[in-house]
């Protein structure tokens, strides 16, 4: 492995690590809000800053990550390796986090581990990137953490997407939770969170 042609991750590992997972604490505790995300330089393309932060926060080497087809790259496979150290492995359901650079590609969510019955908590963590956490069709969301609702509009998710969701949220306590990102920002989506629309 080449030292010198991995791009460099966070500037200061520690610090920078524990502000995103706090982030990432309020977009899951807030569901479908904004939260704005710092990023480390030049992650490989076409991973863009979020998605390289949520992926060097959360995965180590107790954590296998799986790619999908369009992150899965040379130059990915190494960064995240050299910077996590975390496996990765072919099957979905055997990833702790799954990363998702073309979302079109995908056929739904079942594909991932939803936990067990006495490990819900043993899911997979879907992380997708879209073009745009603004400017879809609006989607209402509900649930723990939501008052009454909250309205956002992600732009770039496939038609089956929150028909697959809304599955995904009827096997509660079991079924996976995600983050949205784009390239600022991300929104959570635990597993709790009911979707109206589109």
């Amino acid at each position: 492995m080449t030292v010198d042609l991995i791009p460099l991750g966070f500037r200061d590992p520690v610090h920078d690590a524990q502000s995103i997972f706090r982030r990432l604490l309020k977009a899951l505790s807030r569901p479908g809000t904004l939260v704005s995300l710092a990023s480390p330089d030049h992650p490989p393309t076409p991973m863009a800053g979020p998605l390289a932060a949520i992926a060097l926060t959360l995965a180590d080497a107790d954590c296998p990550i799986w790619l999908d087809k369009a992150l899965s790259t040379e130059p990915i496979q190494r960064y995240l390796h050299f910077h996590t150290n975390a496996p990765q492995v072919a099957d979905p359901k055997d990833a702790t986090i799954a990363l998702v650079g073309d979302v079109g590609q995908l056929h739904g969510l079942r594909s991932f581990h939803p936990g067990e019955s006495a490990y819900p908590d043993r899911s997979t963590t879907l992380v997708v990137q879209i073009a745009g956490l603004t400017g879809g069709p609006p989607v209402h969301l509900s649930g723990p953490g939501i008052e009454t609702t909250e309205y956002f509009a992600p732009r770039g998710l496939p038609d089956w997407f929150w028909p697959s969701w809304r599955e995904n949220a009827a096997r509660y306590p079991l079924g996976i939770d995600i983050f949205l990102s784009d390239d600022s920002s991300v929104v959570g989506l635990p597993r709790s969170t009911k979707a109206a629309g589109p």
